[in-house]
């Protein structure tokens, strides 16, 4: 599932040499776009993404295939684009919309995980499963006599975690149930290599189900569906009169299969409506903490591939922006019959997708799917980073100055072809800090330039006139290092994070910068806190 995905245009696989030789730090160049629905960039990448469908559909012959699909941001409560397909119907809906529902697959393992989240929470992720299933400790014991151990044959239940089975790397069979474990061999030890399984989320739900006291299906209704109001949305067999289902056979494509025991690995039906609404409250921490969120949206193991890695049950994709800043897409594709679904996000970026397709026994569904999510990241990634760049230019560039202290500072967004927000010169009561004079070149890297980025950190504020709530301090991580050696086993780049936090001043460090925002969203001061200056933007 996870080597299709070819974002390889605009958007770049991170195995590229980086062509700067920055030190960057992890997450987003720029803060995330807060106004791309309304932005130029969109009608443009949407023109462009039109102009795709066209290629798309004409080359796979995709007439026999239906199709919805969305792009949405955590930061507008809207979708920013929608587009949907109708094939012949005979069974189902006349006309596929945001609210038309289709079979989901795999990517149903992403609300079981949610529900397990929700309801228990990821406090339990190291426990064994054995603590909640003991009837998997009988299967470890089971080596011939004189035999210590036997990994070959028999999983080390009791080492295999309820994290392990949410991230694919337990190391147990793919799609064998419960019963047939005994006789199934292991694929790799816990936590050696992620291996696809089906049965670790019915596993996970039998855990579940212990923890809480309630069915996993009862949970995802509760806690999910209904929280959120998805009334598309189902965790069972749904009536076929909101279905999508192309030709007509529903048993054929898979509308009606029952998955049985093995339903917290594929069973959800769902809308790009409630698709959209449930993934925007996935990452605005509607319905757990932002904590705990920011643990989920984490890699748990790593694949073969550097570009590659795996989580909860995410499909991670590593990308470089075209300032070869590593940007992290995290993916779920699910197939099921003739219906296959995927959800995209990324979160340096606060940009999401949904693509969801069913087709006929004979239908490229599955290359249609595929295609669409490609184009989604190789087009909107791009115009997302565009924006954000945009955006920092209008709100932070400028000249910085405090005339009671005779200091200022100049910052330069993406002038430079240099992620972060450059900081061009920096004169504090007199004294050159940051400049071509500086005296301080060797003192922690700092002299010549800096760059500052989001720290994620913020002050959240009422407005002045009591409607709703604005960004009033923006915090920022200031850098000063540059990579020189790629590729040498020593990290050229470990100062650049391990020196966060330091020097310090007064229990301040010297990264420890803050924008104080406007109601608009422009920067009106900047704060460098070390250095105890306030200085006004003019």
């Amino acid at each position: 599932m996870l080597a299709f995905l070819g974002w390889l245009t605009t958007v770049t696989i991170v195995a590229a040499a980086t062509s700067n030789n920055d030190c960057v730090l992890a997450g987003p160049d720029y803060p995330s776009p807060s106004k791309l629905s309304n932005a130029q960039s969109l009608v443009e990448a949407t023109a462009k993404f039109e102009n795709q469908l066209q290629n798309i559909t004409l080359g796979l012959n995709a007439n026999d295939t239906a199709w919805a699909v969305a792009l949405f941001s955590s930061k507008e409560n809207k979708t920013l684009y929608e587009h949907y397909y109708t094939p012949p119907i005979d069974v189902g809906v006349d006309k596929v919309d945001k609210h038309s529902i289709f079979r989901i697959g795999s990517v149903s393992k992403v609300f079981s995980v949610w529900s397990f989240l929700i309801e228990a929470g990821d406090r339990y992720f190291n426990d064994p499963i054995t603590k909640y299933v003991p009837e998997l400790a009988n299967l470890s014991n089971n080596a011939q006599p004189g035999v210590l151990y036997d990994d070959i044959n028999n999983v080390r239940w009791e080492e295999v975690t309820l994290g392990e089975l949410a991230s694919q790397a337990a190391g147990i069979p793919r799609d064998q149930m419960f019963a047939y474990l005994l006789k199934q061999h292991p694929i790799y030890a816990a936590q050696h290599s992620p291996a696809y399984s089906n049965i670790a989320f019915t596993l996970l739900g039998y855990a579940q189900e212990a923890i809480t006291g309630k069915s996993l299906s009862a949970s995802v209704k509760s806690s999910i569906i209904d929280a959120l109001g998805m009334t598309n949305s189902s965790y069972e067999i749904t009536p076929k009169s909101g279905g999508v289902i192309p030709g007509a056979n529903a048993t054929e494509i898979g509308w009606d299969t029952d998955l049985g025991e093995a339903a917290p690995s594929g069973s959800f039906y769902s809308s790009t409506a409630d698709m959209v609404n449930a993934a925007q409250a996935m990452i605005q921490s509607r319905l757990i903490t932002p904590g705990q969120t920011r643990r989920w949206f984490r890699p748990s193991i790593q694949t073969g591939y550097l570009s590659t890695s795996v989580g909860a049950p995410w499909e991670i994709r590593y990308l470089t922006n075209p300032n070869q800043h590593l940007v992290e897409a995290f993916t779920k594709m699910g197939d099921l019959g003739n219906y296959h679904a995927g959800l995209a996000f990324s979160s340096q970026h606060d940009l999401g997708w949904v693509v969801l397709t069913a087709g006929t026994a004979d239908a490229a569904t599955e290359e249609v799917r595929n295609e669409l999510f490609n184009a989604f990241g190789d087009i909107f990634i791009p115009t997302a980073e565009k924006q954000a760049k945009i955006e920092a230019v209008t709100n932070f560039n400028g000249s910085y100055i405090d005339k009671s202290t005779n200091s200022s500072l100049t910052i330069l967004a993406g002038t430079d072809g240099r992620p972060g927000l450059g900081i061009t010169s920096f004169f504090s009561r007199g004294k050159e800090i940051i400049g071509p004079n500086s005296p301080l070149i060797s003192l922690y890297g700092a002299g010549e330039s800096g760059h500052l980025y989001p720290s994620q950190l913020r002050t959240v504020r009422q407005r002045c006139n009591g409607t709703g709530t604005y960004v009033s301090r923006l915090g920022f991580k200031a850098t000063f290092f540059s990579e020189k050696q790629a590729g040498q086993l020593v990290d050229p780049c470990l100062m650049a994070w391990t020196a966060l936090g330091a020097p310090t001043y007064g229990h301040v460090s010297l990264d420890d910068w803050v924008f104080e925002m406007g109601e608009d969203g422009r920067a009106q001061f900047l704060d460098a806190r070390m250095w105890r200056l306030k200085l006004e933007r003019v």
